[in-house]
């Protein structure tokens, strides 16, 4: 079977999965938010990078009220598939405090949680497991 006929199929696919985030919508890295980390350069951050089995940063400290945004890697900065086309890790942000709020399964896009109470919020991905975890210090 020739590859691109199934193009139109994958791209379907991906339009019907491709959300995430708490609404239920995409929504695009949220950096406007105060707080967030402290980089060894000095800048602030509350978006959080998924790469082949990690968050970076691991943990992330943020002040109340703050959004912090998952954000998976474009087509074009995943790994070289097989025949030329990219293809990226699926992961997902499940969190472990008992709140049942967890990203769907995907491999590219973005997924936001604003939290509110002070706490740590730990979670993980449920494709890759404990191995694969971080946390939100809310101070």
């Amino acid at each position: 079977m020739r590859y691109w006929r199934l193009l139109p199929i994958c791209m379907a696919i991906a339009a019907a999965c491709g959300g995430g985030g708490e609404s239920g919508g995409s929504t695009g890295p949220t950096n406007s938010n105060p707080g967030g980390t402290t980089n060894p350069g000095g800048s602030v951050t509350n978006t959080v990078n998924l790469a082949d089995q990690a968050f970076n940063p691991g943990s992330v400290t943020v002040p109340a009220g703050t959004t912090v945004t998952w954000q998976w890697p474009t087509s074009t900065t995943c790994s070289d598939g097989y025949g030329g086309y990219f293809t990226c890790p699926t992961h997902s942000v499940t969190f472990d405090d008992g709140s049942n709020i967890a990203s769907p399964t995907q491999s590219t896009g973005t997924f936001t949680r604003t939290f509110s109470a002070p706490g740590t919020y730990k979670y993980h991905c449920a494709v890759h497991g404990t191995a694969m975890s971080g946390q939100v210090i809310v101070q």
